[in-house]
Formats: structure tokens, sequence, C-alpha cells
């Protein structure tokens, strides 16, 4: 009794809503399949589908998994910040002319900042 008591005061004195743990009864009983994510740092890929448009799924097509984050390398050797795509990673550039390519490129069409993975240098975080 006098840890259910203690508890209880914990979680007040926190200020938190959350379970806590008594004893045994709290794990899993379920298998969990969550991802595993890898840095990886690779150098241009020369793959038409990074700057074809503003897909977000372009990284299941290609390296079937989900980047959750990526840097790009300059030529003059400096990284941008971390791209989170969906959230910060519209190019200032855009696509201004057509090109073949197994996924939909048109001329005048947005693209993401993965598009410089095509001749530059690049990091990515990639969960599968």
């Amino acid at each position: 009794m006098a840890r259910v008591v203690l508890a209880a005061a914990f979680i007040a004195i926190a200020g938190c809503c959350f379970s806590v743990c008594l004893g045994q009864g709290d794990l899993v009983i379920y298998k969990l399949n969550q991802a595993t994510c890898t840095q990886y740092q690779v150098g241009p890929t020369y793959d038409c589908r990074w700057p074809a448009n503003l897909n977000g799924a372009m990284d299941y097509q290609v390296l079937k998994g989900k980047i959750v984050a990526y840097k790009i390398q300059w030529s003059n050797g400096a990284w941008t910040d971390w791209f989170v795509p969906g959230y910060n990673d519209v190019d200032y550039k855009f696509n201004p002319a057509a090109m073949s390519c197994s996924v939909p490129y048109v001329a005048n069409s947005m693209r993401r900042m993965w598009s410089y993975f095509y001749d530059h240098t690049h990091l990515y975080i990639l969960c599968q």
C-alpha cells in the first residue's frame, strides 16, 4: 500500500501524465516490429528520380526505407543543416526542363533538396 501512495505522490509532484510501473505487469507481451535506423554517407547517385519532383515517397522507391533526415555537401566542402523530408526541404530551385526518367520529370516542376543526391555527396538517416 505504501508503494502505491508513494507512486501517486511522485506523479503529483512531477506534474506529468504517465503510468508508473509497480511490478512486472507493464511489459509488452507482443512482438515489437520497430524500425532500425542507420546513417549513411554516399557520393553522387546520378539517379534521375531524386530531382524529378516533390514526391515524398521517393526514399521508399529508391532506398526501400524512410529517410528521416539528411544533409548535402556543397562543392566547397560545407555541409547544409539537417533537412527533414516534408518539413523543411523544398528546394529553392526548380526543374526548368523536362527530362527522360522512370518517374514524372516535367518542366517547371518543384523538387526537394534531396534532388542534390543526384550530383553531390550526401548524408542521410534511413529507417527500415
